[in-house]
């Protein structure tokens, strides 16, 4: 006897009360003691066929309470767990849904029999363009797709793709989403003759295989998403997989980047001479990172091979074991530094454009020489550069730089050049490095991963969204000594987000390139679907902040957790924590600091701390005109290069904002609203 939790049972019931939880999970430990015992259940729960369920007569119900039911299927003696609902909402569910083998892949699969072939054949038009017409059934049902679906996937054009796959498999929807990228997709190996449909990779996706009353307990203590931090089948193949070298895994914001991240760090630490650094630009993604992976590794002598840092956190520690100079500049500082030393050179230059030309050119490359800088390209730079200028720059830049090392002062970039060239005479620090966020990496943090570990196998897995490049200018790796031809993956399926967000927040972000300025896809296939986010105009902060309030009271009587909301906004909150938590009367944190995230307080946070969180409600503050994009960041970006990385960094960290919401999201603006928010 077998008792399977599937997916949608779990997911049914975190969508009920606390109290009904534990009578639902009280019921299936009873079912799973009475089977395991007696091999069937105790008269008192009511185990039964239901006559109405036409679609599948293995569909059984269990009686939780005098309205709660369980709903499970039976073959012969595996039982397997679908879902938990009220009487009537339980019993409609499971009259539209059949478990079934797929006929050539051989994974099970749970059908969602509904009319999709029409929905989807409905929206077609005559000038539309099939994606997979041509390809054969056999084929399709070989990359997971359900033969009851097949005919809707013929019918599947660009404009009607997403209503059908919202519904089929994940597995079905990643092959295809590679198709319409024009990949070739290779079906998996099927289930060998008189194999277990359950232990195929695509059906892991979707059931828990449990072993004892204990694994069972864990799958109902965690709520689905709980599940993935010790689970992750989805992606277990790239987080498991042996590499020759550099690995780089993409994805839109929700697809699980982070998930693979940490699954890759804990599996590279059974090894037992590993040493793994587990990194991000990010101190509060790092923060998160640290709290995952101890649920991960519970056995402590394997915690102890990671280390889980920021990557400008463990520069600063190198250098001070290296006795570098590391006592940081901030942003007015450095500008006071370049006034200084054109005052000393005397040039003509213009400030704003040294400090550009700092910015983008000496401080990222870490220049030291002047041959250094004569070969440096200025691809992209919108202010040309003749010889005899380029001298004049270097003159005022060299001797900032010693003013700088006589002080011991430094900036980010160059500690970690510094870093960087002080490790290329040590031992490596790491047996491997796994580093998530990485697109906002520049040429000086891409040059100290590549300098903290040996190159080889397995040596630097990056996790990265170009879209989400929030704090640097796009650069190639490849230039930075990290190549990852042959060795790319990319995420399709959005776990986080709502269809409807994800179609928001993409309408906003636009096209994206890269690292290496090429095209980047951001075809995804998004699992639920939610409410339309909402915009909404106020005439005075006041207003705003009335609004706002009403707003989050609404999500918190539906049911959320004050720790499941959030309110972002592009500048330091200031006193509107204060005025929230007094309209509220809830206590907000700001996540200043490494402090962890606290489930009972609201979060009122800028948008740049938002990475790496998610929450189920989410409010941007302030979108407004004049506000997004900020003033300060497009300050001093006179070269068009300039500000056009700016205008694109700034619309960006609005995607991120959005990003962060699962189920609701409100965007408000006093005024005018951003000119990002215009999608028509």
């Amino acid at each position: 006897m077998r008792l399977i939790p599937a997916r949608t049972f779990q997911k049914s019931i975190d969508r009920l009360d606390a109290q009904s939880q534990q009578v639902i999970k009280t019921t299936v430990m009873d079912l799973y003691f009475d089977l395991a015992s007696q091999g069937k259940p105790r008269a008192s729960l009511r185990f039964h066929k239901l006559d109405r369920t036409v679609q599948d007569p293995g569909i059984r119900s269990v009686s939780a309470s005098g309205d709660l039911r369980v709903i499970l299927h039976q073959s012969g003696d595996t039982f397997v767990l679908l879902h938990a609902d009220h009487h009537d909402a339980a019993y409609d569910w499971a009259s539209r849904r059949r478990l079934q083998a797929n006929p050539v892949t051989g994974a099970m699969q749970l059908i969602d029999i509904e009319e999709i072939t029409q929905v989807v054949t409905r929206q077609v038009t005559h000038t539309q363009t099939f994606l997979f017409r041509e390809h054969e059934p056999s084929y399709l049902m070989s990359l997971g797709v359900p033969e009851a679906y097949v005919d809707a996937v013929r019918h599947a054009t660009t404009e009607n793709f997403d209503t059908l796959f919202g519904v089929l498999p994940d597995e079905a929807s990643d092959r295809l989403l590679a198709l319409m990228d024009g990949e070739l997709v290779l079906p998996p190996v099927p289930v060998p003759t008189g194999g277990d449909p359950y232990a195929h990779p695509d059906a892991q996706r979707h059931f828990r295989l449990t072993t004892d009353e204990r694994d069972l307990q864990q799958a109902l203590d965690g709520r689905w998403e709980e599940w993935t931090v010790f689970l992750h089948p989805a992606q277990r193949h790239l987080a498991e997989r042996a590499q020759s070298g550099p690995v780089r895994v993409t994805g839109s914001a929700g697809t699980g980047k982070t998930v693979v991240a940490l699954h890759r760090a804990a599996h590279l630490a059974q090894r037992p001479d590993a040493r793994v650094l587990l990194t991000s630009y990010s101190r509060t993604l790092a923060t998160r990172l640290a709290e995952k992976l101890t649920l991960l590794l519970p056995d402590p002598r394997t915690r102890e091979r990671v280390t889980v840092l920021n990557l400008h956190r463990l520069a600063l520690q190198l250098a001070r074991d290296f006795h570098l100079p590391h006592q940081q500049l901030r942003d007015d500082e450095v500008t006071g530094a370049l006034t200084r030393a054109a005052h000393t050179v005397g040039t003509d230059l213009p400030l704003s454009f040294l400090r550009a030309e700092w910015n983008a050119i000496i401080e990222p490359r870490g220049l030291r020489t002047w041959e250094d800088y004569r070969a440096a390209p200025r691809t992209g730079r919108g202010v040309p550069l003749g010889a005899r200028q380029r001298k004049a720059a270097w003159t005022v830049f060299e001797t900032m730089q010693a003013d700088l090392r006589a002080s011991g002062q430094t900036t980010w970039s160059l500690l970690c050049h510094d870093v960087a060239d002080a490790l290329a005479a040590r031992p490596f620090p790491f047996t491997h490095v796994v580093a998530d966020e990485t697109q906002d990496l520049g040429p000086a943090e891409l040059r100290l991963l590549r300098a903290l570990t040996a190159t080889g196998p397995d040596d630097l897995f990056l996790c990265a969204d170009p879209g989400q490049r929030i704090y640097r200018a796009r650069h190639s790796w490849l230039s930075s000594g990290i190549d990852v031809r042959g060795r790319s993956s990319r995420l399709r399926i959005n776990y986080r987000t709502s269809r409807e967000i994800r179609h928001v927040a993409d309408r906003v972000l636009g096209d994206v390139r890269s690292e290496e300025d090429l095209p980047e896809s951001r075809r995804t296939a998004n699992r639920f679907s939610g409410p339309v986010p909402q915009t909404q105009r106020y005439d005075t902060r006041a207003a705003e902040l009335a609004g706002l309030t009403h707003w989050i009271r609404d999500r918190l009587a539906s049911g959320l957790r004050p720790g499941e909301v959030a309110v972002f906004t592009r500048a330091r909150p200031g006193d509107r924590a204060a005025d929230l938590q007094t309209a509220l009367d809830l206590p907000v944190q700001t996540l200043e600091g490494d402090g962890a995230h606290r489930p009972d307080h609201l979060t009122l946070t800028t948008m740049h701390r938002a990475k790496g969180l998610e929450f189920r409600a989410v409010a941007i503050s302030d979108a407004s005109d004049g506000v997004l994009p900020s003033p300060t960041a497009l300050r001093d970006t006179e070269d068009p290069a300039d500000r056009e990385v700016a205008l694109q960094q700034e619309r960006q960290l609005l995607y991120v904002a959005l990003t962060r919401a699962r189920e609701h999201l409100l965007v408000t603006h006093v005024g005018e609203p951003s000119p990002f928010l215009d999608l028509n």
